[in-house]
C-alpha cells in the first residue's frame, strides 16, 4: 500500500488457512481511494493519487450505504474488482487534527483465500450534504476535478482525478507584497501567469500534432504555429517597450507574430491592421526555435520584471500592472481563440486534452436528460437602471495621485470602463440559452434553408443534411446529438436572431443580458461551468425556484446580445494596445457577454468583460437566448 500521509496506518491481519494453492486475480489498472467523511482540500490534496492517471478517488457525501454507490461506479470505470472486499484495507489518518478511517485498493492480493478485512457491505456514509458547487469548490482546492457524480436522495458519490490542472477560486487569491488586499483582479501573479502558461502548452504541446502547425483549422484564422509566436510577442513588445529595454529573440519575430486577424466574414481581403506573415510553410520558423523564444520571453522579460517588483529593484504602477494584465488575459482570450479552432479538427487530427479523463459520454447523457426544466419558461425583469463597466480609465494610470494606487485597484479592458448608467425596460427572457436540440429542429422545420448547419456540429459520412446523422463537435471528438442535445448551442448570431424571431422574440441587448446575469447567474465559485472543470459545455440549469432562488449556470458559453461594439460615453481607448476596441467599432461585431467553459477565472467572473464577435461569424463558443418585450 502506498503511504498516504505521515500519520497514516493501515490495518494488519492474518491470512486464512488454506490447504490449497490459490492464483490472486490481477491486479488493479488504477489504484483507488475512498472516502466517507467530511475530508478538507489538504487532506484531499495529500492523497496518494497520481497526477494525469487513472488513479480516482471515490468520495461519498452524505448517509448511506456505500456499495450500491461504488456498483454504478464499477459498472463506467469497468472495474468490477473494487466490488471485492479483498482489495481493499483500511487506513487510519488525521485530517484537521481529527482521527479519520478512509479506504485504499491494494495493489496486489496475496492470496484469495485470505479473509479481507473490509467488508463493502458494512460500510456507510455518515458525512455533512453539502451543494454541488460546495463540492466543486472544495475539488479545486484540492486540485482535484470531477469525471461524473452518482445522486442519490441520501448519499452522493464523486469519482475524481487530479487532472494536469485546476484553477482555485478567486476567494483564495493569496495577500503578498504586492497584493496585500488579495485582490484577484489587481495585477496577476506569478502563480496566475504559470498556471495559464500550463494550460497554453498543454494544448500546443500535447494536442496539435506537427503535421496540423501549419493547417488552417478556420480559413479566416492563422495557423497554430502564429499563436504559439504571437503570445510571446505580444508580451515582448509591450513590456519591453514600458520598461525602455531591447525586445528580446529574433527581430523578424516581432512583425511575423505580432497581431492576429479578423477579416471580414463578408470580405476576407478586408481586414485590419495585421501582421504580414510568410505564404509558404518552409518560410516559417521551425517550431522548435518558436519554443525556445517563447521560453526567453517568458524568463527574460515576465518573470525577470516580476522578480525585480517582488524584490523592490523595480517600482510598481498602474502602467506597469495594467501592461501585465493585459499580457496575462491577452492570453487567455488565446487559449479560447486557439480552441475553437482546433475543435473542428477534433477527431481528424486534433489530440484530446491530456491528462483529464475522457467523459463517460452516456451515463452523463442520462443525467442531462433528467435535468429539470425551468419552474416557468421565461422570468420578467426590469424597468430599471443597470450599471454597466468600472471606474478603470487608462489615461488615470499617469495621475501622480493614482501612478502608484495599484494593490485595491481592479484592471480591466479600454471598452469596460468608464461605469455608466443605463436605463433598461420591462422585458422578458428566457431561463436557459437555446440548446442544440431545440436548434437542431427548427434548422430541419421552419428554418431550413434560412439558417446554416452550426460551424458546432458535424454530419456523419453516410448522412446527409435530411438525415438523423448530427453530431456536435467536442475537444475529443465528434459526439452523438442524443448525447449533447441539453447544451446551449454554439453558432452565429444571425442564425440565434432568426430563431429567436421565430419564436417570437429577439436576442436581448447587452444591458439586458448584463441584467439577468447579475441576478440569475452563477460564477466558477459557485459552480459555474468555466475554468476547464470540463472540457465541454453542459445543460444550463437557471430557473429552478426551490434552487437558490432560480440562479444558476449557463452551461458554459458565452452569449450573443444585440448590442453592436462602438464607443461609449466617457470611452478611452488604450494606449498601450491601439485598436484593440475601436478596430472594430464597424457596426459588424456584436458584444457577447458570460464566458466560456475554456475561460479562465479571472476573465469568467469580472462582470465588466466584454468580448467581441462578427454577428455572422459561426467559430466561437457564443449561444444566445430569447428576449421579450413586455
Amino acid at each position: 500500500m502506498r503511504s498516504s500521509s505521515p500519520t497514516s496506518s493501515s490495518d494488519s491481519y492474518s491470512p486464512a488457512v488454506s490447504t490449497a494453492p490459490s492464483t490472486p486475480p490481477p491486479g488493479l489498472a488504477a489504484s483507488f481511494c475512498l472516502i466517507l467523511h467530511d475530508a478538507s482540500p489538504a487532506f484531499l490534496a495529500a492523497l496518494p493519487v497520481s497526477k494525469s492517471s487513472s488513479d480516482r478517488v471515490l468520495l461519498c457525501r452524505g448517509a448511506g450505504p456505500v456499495k450500491p454507490l461504488l456498483s454504478a461506479a464499477a459498472d463506467l470505470l469497468g472495474e468490477k474488482a473494487i466490488l471485492d472486499d479483498a482489495r481493499w484495507e483500511r487506513v487510519c489518518a488525521k485530517d484537521n487534527d481529527s482521527e479519520i478511517t478512509y479506504y485504499t485498493s491494494k495493489e496486489s492480493i496475496s492470496s484469495i483465500d485470505e479473509k479481507p478485512a473490509v467488508v463493502l457491505d458494512a460500510i456507510s456514509c455518515d458525512s455533512t450534504p453539502a451543494s454541488h458547487a460546495a463540492m466543486l469548490n472544495l475539488f479545486s482546492e484540492a486540485g482535484l476535478r470531477s469525471v461524473v457524480a452518482f445522486p442519490s436522495p441520501a448519499a452522493s458519490l464523486y469519482v475524481l482525478e487530479r487532472p494536469a490542472l485546476t484553477f482555485p477560486l478567486l476567494s483564495s487569491t493569496p495577500s503578498s507584497a504586492l497584493n496585500p488586499t488579495a485582490n484577484p483582479y489587481t495585477m496577476p501573479s506569478l502563480d496566475e501567469f504559470e498556471r495559464g502558461w500550463a494550460i497554453w502548452d498543454l494544448i500546443t504541446s500535447n494536442m496539435i500534432p506537427a503535421e496540423l502547425l501549419h493547417s488552417k483549422p478556420i480559413d479566416l484564422r492563422h495557423k497554430p504555429l502564429f499563436y504559439i509566436g504571437h503570445l510571446p510577442t505580444f508580451a515582448n513588445i509591450l513590456l519591453s517597450r514600458l520598461i525602455k529595454a531591447t525586445p528580446v529573440g529574433p527581430r523578424s519575430y516581432l512583425t511575423t507574430f505580432e497581431r492576429g486577424i479578423d477579416p471580414s466574414v463578408d470580405d476576407p481581403d478586408h481586414c485590419h491592421s495585421h501582421s504580414e506573415v510568410p505564404e509558404k510553410d518552409e518560410d516559417w520558423p521551425v517550431i522548435e526555435d518558436v519554443l525556445a523564444y517563447r521560453d526567453e520571453v517568458r524568463g527574460r522579460v515576465i518573470k525577470r520584471i516580476l522578480g525585480e517588483l517582488e524584490s523592490g529593484e523595480r517600482k510598481l504602477t498602474r502602467r506597469l500592472a495594467r501592461t501585465l494584465m493585459m499580457v496575462h488575459e491577452h492570453d487567455g482570450f488565446h487559449i479560447e481563440t486557439l480552441l475553437y479552432m482546433l475543435i473542428q479538427r477534433a477527431g481528424t487530427g486534433m489530440l484530446p486534452p491530456p491528462g483529464f479523463a475522457s467523459p463517460p459520454w452516456a451515463a452523463l447523457a442520462a443525467q442531462w436528460d433528467a435535468t429539470p426544466a425551468p419552474s416557468t419558461p421565461t422570468v420578467t425583469l426590469g424597468p430599471c437602471t443597470v450599471t454597466m463597466g468600472h471606474d478603470d480609465q487608462e489615461p488615470d494610470d499617469v495621475l501622480p495621485a493614482l501612478q502608484h494606487d495599484v494593490a485595491a485597484h481592479e484592471f480591466g479592458w479600454d471598452n469596460e470602463s468608464p461605469p455608466r448608467a443605463v436605463e433598461v425596460g420591462a422585458f422578458r427572457v428566457d431561463w436557459r440559452p437555446i440548446t442544440n436540440g431545440e436548434f437542431e429542429a427548427f434548422w430541419r422545420g421552419a428554418g431550413k434553408g434560412v439558417v446554416d448547419m452550426p460551424a458546432s456540429w458535424v454530419l456523419d459520412e453516410d448522412e446527409d443534411e435530411d438525415g438523423s446523422g448530427v453530431q456536435v463537435r467536442t475537444l475529443y471528438g465528434p459526439v452523438p446529438m442524443a448525447y449533447a442535445r441539453h447544451w446551449p448551442v454554439l453558432t452565429a448570431y444571425d442564425d440565434l436572431a432568426a430563431y429567436a424571431a421565430h419564436k417570437g422574440g429577439r436576442i436581448p441587448t447587452e444591458a439586458e443580458l448584463r441584467l439577468f446575469l447579475d441576478t440569475y447567474q452563477v460564477g466558477y465559485e459557485q459552480g459555474a461551468n468555466t475554468g476547464f472543470r470540463h472540457w465541454h459545455p453542459l445543460p444550463a440549469t437557471a430557473g429552478l425556484e426551490d434552487v437558490d432562488g432560480g440562479r444558476g449556470s449557463n452551461g458554459g458559453v458565452w452569449e450573443w446580445t444585440a448590442t453592436a461594439l462602438d464607443a461609449h460615453p466617457g470611452f478611452e481607448g488604450t494606449g498601450i494596445f491601439p485598436g484593440y476596441s475601436s478596430d472594430f467599432f464597424d457596426g459588424k461585431h456584436q458584444v457577447v457577454l458570460g464566458a466560456s467553459y475554456a475561460t479562465i477565472p479571472r476573465l469568467g467572473d469580472r462582470r465588466t468583460v466584454r468580448n467581441f464577435y462578427q454577428h455572422n461569424y459561426p467559430y466561437p463558443w457564443v449561444g444566445a437566448r430569447v428576449a421579450y418585450d413586455v
